[in-house]
């Protein structure tokens, strides 16, 4: 059965639970013999001006132009994935009442969104203008998630450390809620998403710009094998490649807003998946892109 949800007034939207609940929660739309559609986004960097540019794109703009091809793919999404930097630089109250606005169509539309943070968003008025103080909270200071639907489960994390701070890191509290978390979910093909990328040793001299932690990270999802890739943003760069010490299967999504290189494609991601695998395809804002509908399968058999 497709979602559902009752008519709600503009105000119930903005404090309510717009990243749903966070138990695991279960995942529901209309069957397709293609498989299951998700919809991935990253790094949208919406301001409190709509029409704010930043390195030749307006993020606003690219915002609703990615929504619109959503609700236009004609099959409707279990969900929408946003994997952080929702907010344009650190997380002011103002950007999230922007963003809340420009991903509205989707919620209108019964389509759920599900967001982490990244190193730009701001923790509090991120959980103040969208989720309310009802919503289970399953770790205290973090805004994570486990989505389950009957193929596959994604679990969401939350790598912000430090407001407007490059480098991001889980914490030891989040890990082990990670490692309890993947032990007693469905045993299903897994996917874990978080906005940081994966951060290696360091040189002398340089500064970390990823995921501190990520050893730790790594240790933990090569002992389930259920997970069969890390998703994340941060870079705005769109790229498969494999984490070396585990195989495990990684995936960097391009950005909504702006991109880092003139080259670099962004857009965001549709998430096919079936029994056998899942099938992730580019959607570039500039159709003649070369890497425009460019496909990455990740077998889940």
């Amino acid at each position: 059965m497709p979602i559902s949800f009752p008519p709600i007034s503009r105000r119930q939207w903005i404090k309510g639970s717009l990243a749903a609940a966070l138990a695991p929660h279960f995942a529901h739309a209309a069957s397709d013999p293609e498989g299951e559609l998700w919809v991935l986004f990253s790094d949208t960097h919406i301001a409190a001006d709509v029409k704010l540019e930043a390195r030749g794109a307006v993020m606003g703009e690219n915002l609703q132009r990615c929504v619109n091809q959503v609700l236009k793919i004609g099959q409707k999404p279990f969900g929408v994935l946003l994997n952080g930097d929702c907010a344009y630089l650190d997380g002011q109250q103002a950007d999230y009442d922007t963003f809340v606005k420009l991903i509205e169509p989707l919620r209108e539309s019964a389509i759920q969104v599900h967001c982490t943070l990244g190193n730009h968003d701001d923790r509090k008025h991120f959980i103040g203008a969208m989720t309310s103080p009802q919503d289970p909270r399953p770790l205290e200071g973090k805004h994570v998630e486990v989505l389950s639907s009957a193929t596959m489960n994604w679990v969401l994390l939350d790598s912000l450390h430090e407001v407007n701070k490059t480098p991001g890191e889980l914490g030891e509290l989040q890990l082990g809620w990670l490692a309890r978390t993947l032990s007693s979910c469905p045993d299903k093909p897994t996917i874990v998403m978080a906005h940081h990328n994966p951060q290696g040793p360091v040189p002398e001299g340089k500064k970390p710009s990823g995921m501190a932690d990520s050893d730790a990270l790594f240790a933990i999802l090569a002992k389930h094998k259920k997970v069969k890739a890390f998703v994340y943003g941060h870079t705005h760069t769109w790229e498969h490649k494999k984490h070396e010490a585990t195989g495990i299967q990684l995936i960097n999504l391009p950005p909504v807003a702006y991109v880092f290189g003139k080259e670099r494609p962004n857009g965001f991601v549709t998430a096919r998946a079936t029994a056998e695998k899942l099938t992730l395809e580019l959607r570039a804002l500039n159709p003649a892109h070369d890497q425009h509908g460019e496909k990455v399968e990740i077998p889940f058999v």
